[in-house]
């Protein structure tokens, strides 16, 4: 049974209002108590008794929350806080709730894949519950983190952005932590990086910034001194799908497909020097290097075609 969009992000407004864990997990539960149990479903026909079975199928949704609420209570980790790789991004990564934990968010909204996996209750509740341990327990990201294998890449983040100095600050400090490990990222959290670099604060060497598109400083002074921070590789825009493709991945092994990325991108900003997504990010170059944390891919435009 489906969890809508907007009561996803009613439950978000609700939980993001509480001032513990505990709090947290009683407005979830309230909802998951709210939702059917489940549903009976044909099970076929038997010729032998003449009769039709159903079975009950259970609502995932009332499950997951109920047994995440129980977690956040007890103070237990229900969902892996780093997910680790597919055949898309075969790299360790961390993600938290879209649109409520980025600040510099505009038009990205319009197209932001995020949302798509709200179709699926662990992917929806595992960003909620690594947005409330930024806020409430942090031991439990630490942990995961130091737990991540040596000489791993790790994405920071898949979903949601960098919403504040005090979660920046947290990860410079896990970061220095870590050497061994090489982090990359997108944000539109231009205000945040600027003000810290403007205090005259470093950010350690192991992490890099894709300058994201869609931010709502588009063409602004905000935008334009946060590109030329020190820990910015370029910029990543998503730019309209071109006629004739569709927005499966089938699109990524048609070299027209490339091209006509790469010309659009050309003409909207202006950027000669364009790199065209391959869709996979374990191999879009050469050695097993990836084009958004490579530091010789500086100033160099990536380039996606709308995919949502």
């Amino acid at each position: 049974m489906a969890f809508s969009r907007s009561q996803a992000k009613s439950l978000v407004r609700a939980v993001l209002s509480a001032d513990s864990l505990a709090t947290a997990a009683d407005i979830i539960r309230k909802t998951a108590l709210e939702l059917p149990r489940g549903r009976y479903a044909d099970d076929g026909w038997d010729e032998d008794n003449n009769c039709t079975w159903f079975r009950f199928v259970p609502n995932a949704w009332r499950e997951t929350a109920l047994r995440f609420a129980d977690d956040l209570e007890n103070d237990r980790v229900t969902f892996s806080v780093f997910t680790e790789g597919n055949s898309k991004l075969p790299f360790y990564s961390f993600s938290v709730l879209p649109e409520f934990t980025c600040p510099g968010a505009g038009d990205c909204l319009r197209f932001c894949y995020s949302f798509t996996a709200w179709r699926y209750p662990a992917a929806f509740f595992r960003q909620l519950q690594n947005t409330l341990f930024l806020r409430f327990a942090k031991r439990h990201v630490v942990s995961a983190w130091r737990s991540i294998p040596q000489n791993r890449v790790v994405r920071l983040y898949v979903d949601g952005d960098i919403d504040s100095r005090e979660t920046l600050a947290f990860w410079c400090r896990q970061l220095s932590t870590r050497p061994d490990l090489s982090a990359y990222g997108y944000s539109k959290s231009f205000e945040v990086f600027n003000a810290w670099h403007a205090d005259g604060l470093t950010i350690p060497e192991n992490y890099m910034v894709n300058l994201s598109s869609g931010s709502k400083y588009a063409g602004t002074d905000v935008e334009t001194t946060f590109s030329k921070l020190p820990v910015v590789r370029g910029e990543f825009v998503v730019v309209p799908l071109p006629r004739g493709f569709a927005k499966g991945f089938d699109r990524f092994d048609d070299p027209k497909y490339h091209a006509a990325i790469r010309e659009s991108a050309r003409k909207i900003t202006g950027n000669n020097r364009v790199f065209s997504c391959t869709g996979k990010c374990g191999d879009c170059l050469p050695r097993g290097r990836h084009a958004c944390g490579d530091k010789p891919m500086r100033g160099v435009l990536v380039a996606i075609g709308e995919h949502n």
